[in-house]
């Protein structure tokens, strides 16, 4: 025989259990709200200081506003405000050129200029190959005196070397002197860039590597089997002044040179995020070099350049020379925003393949070789003969 339980003690049962379910969703409701409440207190404290600042202004402004310079300068505003100088707010147009870039293609006339104070000139270090330059006859060594007419001083010469890397698919007119010739050409803007400038000496090979793109590591394989072909003995790789590129592009570099990685993870370089956590290995082959190797650094030597000649001292192949280097030991990541904008954050520290991170340090190189102000300030200019890092770096290799 069913008994009937009375409605009241019903009503109250029921009354209970939601009680009790209730108490237990906000136990672990304010647990995690706890966890949360920092940084949303100090989001919405940004939020409100923005709102109330555009509330200011667009009711008391005098002027026009301009939306979309307003929305570049804000977002521009926040990226520089975590204080971090790597990473950065990139508007279309801007992340549309930076991935261009990364690929190697530029939009200047295919050179590495300097201005040359001493004699108040653009002394032009370097040609690309197959560039629009060295197509009108510009070559390593010849100085620019004018650029679209306007002649090279003290006080213009930094607009005009930014002329020479103007919009692609446009001209600009070059005076040079080459061999005591004044010379002037029309060049056309856009090309690929070479970032790997390689020469043997004595038989010893010198690859200059001025950046790490995607198009690196093909330029770099190139290099050396230029090397092997002419069967040299050691070879000099110079990263000073290089501060450009992303680390999956300079690991595919180290690759090309070290073998297999066995120490602790197997990996030639590990990113390490603000928890402590490995977000990404990066491995090695069993393919290598023989060559006797020196790498010269200097205190321009930063990001992924670091890494390459960390790298290349911890498997035991190579002896640093020069200058300590910056110390950016960390890896920046892409974050496409939904109007083409993008945001490149520091997401990690890297740690080399045995060292300790660099980050915030630098690389003490094994020999140190200073160079004069002068010298420093004129490396693009030197001559190898000239240049006593090099020099030091000859002499390891035996000559």
């Amino acid at each position: 025989m069913n008994k009937k339980i009375p409605l009241g003690l019903a009503i109250s049962c029921i009354f209970l259990a939601v009680a009790f379910s209730v108490s237990i969703t906000m136990m672990v409701s304010m647990k995690i709200y706890n966890g949360m409440i920092k940084d949303v207190s100090q989001r919405s404290g940004i939020h409100a200081t923005v709102s109330d600042i555009d509330e200011i202004v667009r009711k008391n402004y005098f002027g026009e506003i301009n939306e979309t310079l307003l929305k570049t300068m804000v977002s521009n505003g926040y990226a520089e405000g975590i204080g971090d100088r790597y990473s950065r707010y990139m508007t279309a147009n801007e992340y549309a050129d930076y991935k261009e870039e990364e690929k190697g293609n530029k939009g200047g006339i295919g050179v590495i200029a300097v201005y040359d104070s001493m004699n108040n000139n653009i002394y032009v270090s370097e040609v690309s190959e197959n560039s629009p330059a060295q197509l009108q006859g510009i070559k390593k060594g010849d100085v620019i005196t004018a650029v679209d007419s306007v002649k090279v001083t003290s006080s213009n010469y930094e607009e005009l070397l930014e002329s020479l890397n103007g919009e692609k698919l446009t001209n600009v007119q070059v005076t040079f002197t080459h061999d005591g010739k004044s010379n002037t050409v029309s060049v056309a803007r856009g090309y690929s860039a070479q970032t790997v400038y390689y020469s043997i000496d004595n038989n010893i090979g010198y690859i200059k590597i001025t950046a790490f793109y995607s198009t690196t590591v093909d330029q770099l394989q190139e290099a050396l089997d230029y090397m092997n072909a002419k069967n040299v003995s050691s070879v000099i790789f110079d990263v000073r002044n290089n501060d450009t590129g992303l680390i999956s592009d300079v690991v595919k570099c180290i690759d090309l040179l070290v073998p297999v990685a066995t120490e602790g993870t197997n990996a030639i370089a590990t990113a390490i995020d603000k928890e402590g956590k490995i977000i990404e290995t990066f491995t090695s082959d069993s393919t290598s070099v023989g060559f006797g190797v020196v790498v010269l650094v200097n205190s321009n030597t930063s990001g992924a350049a670091e890494l390459f000649a960390c790298d290349l001292r911890d498997f035991g192949m190579a002896q640093l020379v020069g200058d300590k280097t910056a110390g950016n030991g960390t890896m920046q990541k892409i974050f496409e925003l939904n109007d083409g904008s993008a945001v490149l954050l520091t997401v990690a520290r890297m740690v080399p393949y045995k060292s300790e991170s660099y980050n915030g340090i630098g690389i003490e190189p094994d020999h140190k070789v200073e160079l004069t102000a002068e010298q420093f300030s004129r490396l693009p200019m030197l001559s190898l003969q000239e240049d006593p890092q090099y020099k030091k770096a000859m002499s390891l290799l035996g000559n």
